[in-house]
């Protein structure tokens, strides 16, 4: 009997065992699947021109007048045109390059705010374009702002997006946040896992809260999971992850900036706070002011409005009034 019992043991475990190394298979099949999926389509839409500064990694899409589009953090030129889509819709011409760091693009000894912003003008020249449009979003912000400054005759128009303007010391609450992130995009597998099993508690990790989750139309729950598969390959991007999170805001006051400039944030935003949209505002003399009061970091629910808002701004219209009473409680002295 002891024998038997032994036996049927044994031939349980081994079929527990079997199973469980069948569904490890079976989940590095589906990551292998989906991670040769990402780098083909990444191959198939970057492209790469060579410029006065080097070659330079970019996407580009639809036509019309030209718009410079900033990718934000994990990102590259595929988010950028991804964030450019939904905050222009069609009948322009997005150039969206991959930042330092991300995907193609290399990171220079001196990989400054400063020299990033040198890089887009060397895309420009390249391009044959003279004057452009710049939209800036999250982690996009402190480069798009510094293009404004340094190449004042060449930026038509700044839009703001959900962007970073200021380097405040995070607090413990951001910290927290950032040492969550750090760990989740801290590999391919990692990163696939998380966006595979629980892709709403990673879009609240990024700035987008349930409520507003449910509350978004499907078209637009379908972009900003989008911009979420976008982030495979993540390997690519760490570097890029790094610059970012070492950056430091050139020492220039943003009063300087000449060209109008709109700046759109909700107030909800838990990834890059309205305060930061505030000081932009704020510091920008006679930027247009648009807080939605939800949204998220990506500013879901309002890519209808945010469209019509943004084209119209880019034609030439004053479509919001100045910053008036408002105040952040963080600020950062220029």
């Amino acid at each position: 009997m002891q024998t038997k019992r032994r036996a049927t043991l044994k031939l349980v475990g081994g079929g527990l065992l079997a199973a469980m190394a069948g569904g490890m298979a079976a989940v590095y099949a589906s990551y292998a699947r989906d991670m040769a999926a990402a780098r083909a389509r990444v191959q198939a839409s970057r492209r790469m021109i060579e410029t006065a500064c080097g070659p330079v990694e970019y996407g580009e899409s639809g036509a019309g007048a030209p718009v410079l589009v900033i990718h934000g953090a994990a990102g590259g030129f595929d988010q950028g045109l991804t964030i450019g889509e939904a905050g222009l819709g069609t009948g322009y011409r997005l150039i969206a390059p991959s930042r330092f760091g991300y995907l193609g693009a290399p990171v220079p000894a001196q990989a400054s705010v400063a020299a990033q912003a040198e890089v887009y003008a060397c895309l420009l020249d390249a391009l044959g374009i003279d004057q452009v449009a710049v939209i800036g979003f999250s982690a996009g912000g402190p480069s798009a702002l510094q293009f404004a400054l340094q190449y004042p005759q060449r930026t038509t128009r700044l839009a703001m997006l959900a962007a970073i303007s200021m380097r405040p010391p995070l607090t413990a609450e951001e910290e927290r946040t950032e040492s969550a992130i750090n760990r989740m995009v801290g590999s391919d597998f990692v990163y696939w896992a998380a966006i595979r099993a629980a892709p709403s508690k990673v879009l609240a990790l990024l700035g987008v809260k349930k409520p507003v989750q449910r509350a978004m139309a499907a078209e637009e729950r379908a972009i900003i999971y989008r911009v979420l598969e976008e982030m495979l390959p993540m390997s690519p991007r760490l570097p890029g992850i790094a610059v970012d999170q070492a950056f430091e805001m050139p020492a220039v006051s943003l009063s300087q900036i000449t060209c109008p400039v709109l700046v759109i944030h909700a107030r909800d935003d838990t990834l890059v706070t309205i305060d930061y949209g505030l000081h932009t505002a704020r510091s920008i003399p006679g930027a247009q002011w648009v807080p939605f009061e939800t949204g998220g970091h990506f500013l879901g629910g309002h890519y209808r409005e945010l469209q019509g808002l943004v084209s119209r701004f880019l034609e030439g219209e004053v479509v919001a009034g100045t910053l008036d009473g408002e105040s952040g409680s963080r600020t950062h002295e220029e």
